[in-house]
């Protein structure tokens, strides 16, 4: 089968490899769409511990049961499906608590994880275990589906947040996760919905998913637009979609004094930030990591219609072109929110 290969920093290339089998208890599926995610673009570049060469990388992804492992005799041979590429085990104190995300044996499809690497969706076909699938009504396209992965990632980080009706909220950071975390704060009928970045037309696009307001930093002191927003109070919750020192730097200078902020942002191993602010004032740090249940969730909420992901997407590319598209990508290009490689 043909496959976009990760062989190191900057090398990506289209093999033909073994397809592989699925093992008792899994199904193989005919990938339609996958999305490339911004941790496999670090991994492009070396930066990752998570993509460890060789490795065929995509975790975002949707496709067609083809071919059934022994042992399935309750999924059908052509269903749509979308996967979650968490693998967990089910035993470990953190499965049993229900935090899954944080299983202490977890795989993830398409990434290097202590428990070893499993090759994933960047390529024709891929094996996962059957509990892994969420069947897809026809009103979903494949290309949708790949982006239910993220809108996931975002959803967790939105709840961890509590009630946010009628809240001021902010957003650090117009990436794909920042501006589905608008989608989210929108659905859950925040009031006011602020988006701060650095490239104003991912801020426009933020704008048309429903912020309210959008500040370039470069051009405007957030911090005071949103004390002037709040009569000097704050936000109540903030989001960082970012993850280095500035940009929790200004979450912390944003929240008013006992609010809540949820780091999802990963860009930084180490932060620096102003630790007095958070104990003094009483300020709610919450880590958002993956996701639970939420990819399911996830697929309920886009079968409504009340969100889509359609809009998110700005290219649609066959395999075939995937290394000239990571090349693009890794050279920070603007106009790109969700790419996906279609098959």
């Amino acid at each position: 089968m043909k496959a976009l290969v990760y062989n190191g920093p900057f090398d990506l290339k289209l093999k033909n490899i073994p397809k592989p089998e699925p093992a008792p208890g899994e199904v193989c599926i005919k990938v339609r769409a996958v999305s490339i995610c911004g941790s496999d673009l670090t991994g492009y570049k070396g930066k990752s511990d998570m993509r460890v060469a060789p490795l065929v990388m995509g975790h975002e992804f949707s496709g067609v049961v083809c071919e059934l492992g022994e042992g399935i005799n309750d999924v059908k041979i052509g269903a749509r499906v979308a996967v979650v590429p968490n693998l967990f085990c089910g035993k470990c104190n953190n499965c049993i608590d229900g935090n899954v995300n944080l299983c202490n044996f977890r795989k993830i499809v398409g990434t290097t994880m202590p428990a070893g690497s499993y090759n994933g969706a960047m390529a024709e076909y891929v094996c996962v275990r059957k509990e892994a699938l969420l069947y897809l009504p026809d009103s979903i396209s494949f290309n949708e589906a790949a982006l239910l992965e993220p809108f996931a990632v975002s959803l967790h980080a939105v709840k961890k947040a509590g009630n946010l009706k009628g809240k001021f909220a902010l957003i650090v950071g117009a990436g794909p996760i920042g501006l589905l975390v608008v989608k989210c704060l929108k659905y859950f009928s925040a009031k006011t919905i602020v988006l701060t970045d650095l490239i104003d037309d991912r801020l426009y696009m933020g704008q048309k998913f429903g912020a309210d307001v959008i500040i370039n930093t470069d051009k405007k002191n957030a911090i005071d637009i949103i004390k002037s927003l709040t009569n000097n109070i704050g936000a109540d919750v903030a989001f960082d979609a970012v993850g280095i020192s500035a940009s929790v730097n200004q979450c912390i200078d944003a929240v008013r004094n006992n609010g809540k902020i949820v780091l999802i942002g990963m860009a930084s191993k180490n932060l620096d930030f102003e630790f007095k602010q958070v104990v003094c004032r009483e300020i709610q740090l919450f880590g958002s990591y993956t996701y639970t249940t939420e990819m399911k969730e996830c697929l309920d909420i886009l079968s409504s219609g009340k969100i889509i992901l359609n809009d998110m997407i700005t290219g649609v590319f066959p395999l075939e072109d995937g290394p000239d598209i990571f090349n693009e990508l890794a050279k920070g290009n603007p106009k790109h929110i969700k790419v996906i490689l279609s098959m």
